[in-house]
């Protein structure tokens, strides 16, 4: 039901229906100025995958996503570097209040879902959303939404479910 999209493939332009979904995103990112935030919050994505399927330490998935997968993005997004200070605060904080985060989220659910039927890659994208609208706050409200929704529908499906649920802790105090 959900689509895993990490793998990194190269795929030429015949084949634009079966690019990786994150490639179907940055095709869509109309200035560059956005793509070094962007390209950090992928990359945050994918460290985290690393992180929680490999079972490795997140230092250690930094580095494996810094030798494997970031020269590729970097070529993608058609920038020379990430937005490494983002990149740092989210995954510096990811850890830290990842229970108030995951309360925000159990919080904002419908009565029909629990945090536990989330997959991995959902919660991670809504766990760094959350963080971004409620403790960073360092960006406009509508920029985040949309970015985790593009993030979000890109990487797992359902982007009215993303929208929906990024407007209601939006709302909330």
């Amino acid at each position: 039901r959900r689509r895993g999209c990490f793998s990194l493939l190269r795929i030429n332009e015949n084949q634009k229906s079966q690019l990786p979904c994150w490639q179907r995103l940055i095709d869509n990112i109309r200035h560059k100025s956005v793509r070094k935030k962007t390209g950090s919050r992928i990359a945050a994505i994918q460290i985290l995958y690393l992180h929680h399927f490999n079972d490795q330490s997140l230092d250690n998935s930094i580095l494996t996503f810094n030798k494997y997968y970031k020269k590729f993005l970097l070529e993608k997004l058609e920038i020379k570097e990430l937005d490494d200070n983002l990149l740092h605060i989210l995954l510096k904080n990811f850890d830290k209040k990842k229970s108030s985060y995951d309360s925000i989220i159990q919080k904002h659910l419908s009565n029909d879902w629990k945090i536990e039927r989330l997959g991995t890659n959902e919660l991670n994208i809504l766990r760094l959303s959350v963080f971004e609208l409620k403790f960073l706050k360092k960006y406009d409200y509508k920029t985040i939404i949309n970015e985790y929704v593009s993030l979000f529908n890109n990487f797992c499906g359902e982007p009215d479910f993303a929208n929906g649920f990024l407007n209601s802790v939006l709302k909330s105090d």
